[in-house]
């Protein structure tokens, strides 16, 4: 059995080709939790690992069989090729042309093998970018290299978080690309004149989305498929700059429906600092908070203070 932290990956960016060589493990910077969640999907993927390479020694047996029939070679990674693959005819006067070869099954527990150990990477690192709002990359695995036999440990994709943090803490790194995805979406285009406002206890945010014109000719205002993922991020800095949660979304609107928006009224929040959220049908959206002082707070928490006009 090969058990490695080593993953070889394509000609795009590798998180992990900074840090294979790396000797001090990174464990003690997650919590208890996350290496219990870890290790059972480590146990789980062996378990299915183990069946694969159980199968796939017994159809490899089977196939020796035709190693002076046929001119068949093994690949890195276990696969077979060989020449005229689905064309081979047999001479002989038997039916043996007709009989189960176990080529195909082999290579698609080869295949099976290489999707679960992306599985595997994934369901890691996606656990920490939800579990702490982080933003980092699967690291690609390279199907071609990647053999039977294989045992991949949680802790390299552990590595590659901790890797992508930069030193910072989980908090630390949510906050910053979230406050980088809302910013993006707030900025003005480079024609605009107009920016987020702080008025008393409100904030105006200009040009924020779009309503399908399809739907406005029935006088329905759905938010245009383009934008809703920037609703979701908006709202994400609004939770942050107010009540200081990186898990805001649009739940925290009370009644609100992406594909048919009231512009006629405020919507409530379940915000404690942010209490109220208008939408209007030119794309801006108002925040009005308990009062000036929490306003001011979101306003410069999220750097809106620090937003300027391109010149023209």
């Amino acid at each position: 059995m090969q058990t490695t932290t080593a993953i070889k990956a394509g000609n795009a960016p590798d998180l992990l080709s900074g840090i294979l060589s790396v000797q001090v493990r990174n464990e003690d910077k997650i919590t208890e939790q996350d290496r219990i969640y870890c290790q059972n999907q480590q146990d789980l993927l062996y378990k299915t690992l183990d069946q694969i390479d159980r199968w796939y020694a017994i159809f490899k047996e089977e196939a020796e069989q035709y190693s002076k029939e046929r001119d068949f070679r093994y690949e890195e990674n276990g696969k077979v090729t060989m020449r005229d693959f689905y064309s081979y005819h047999n001479d002989r006067e038997d039916f043996s042309h007709n009989e189960f070869k176990p080529f195909d099954i082999l290579n698609d527990m080869v295949d099976k093998n290489c999707n679960a150990n992306k599985n595997f990477a994934s369901r890691i690192v996606s656990y920490f970018n939800k579990t702490y709002n982080v933003s980092v990359p699967v690291p690609e695995i390279d199907n071609k290299t990647l053999t039977m036999g294989f045992r991949p440990v949680y802790e390299t994709y552990v590595d590659a978080v901790i890797e992508h943090l930069g030193g910072k803490s989980f908090r630390e790194t949510a906050e910053n690309e979230l406050l980088n995805r809302f910013l993006k979406v707030v900025q003005p285009s480079c024609w605009s004149k107009v920016k987020p406002e702080l008025k008393k206890d409100k904030i105006t945010f200009p040009d924020i989305l779009r309503f399908d014109e399809f739907y406005l000719s029935y006088n329905r205002n759905q938010v245009h498929y383009n934008y809703r993922g920037d609703i979701e991020t908006f709202c994400e800095g609004i939770a942050f700059g107010a009540d200081d949660t990186i898990h805001g979304s649009s739940n925290m609107i009370t009644g609100f429906q992406t594909d048919n928006v009231d512009v006629s009224g405020w919507y409530d929040l379940t915000t404690s600092n942010a209490e109220q959220i208008r939408f209007y049908k030119n794309g801006r959206i108002d925040v009005k908070f308990k009062d000036c002082a929490a306003a001011e707070n979101c306003f410069r928490r999220l750097r809106l203070n620090e937003i300027t006009l391109r010149e023209n």
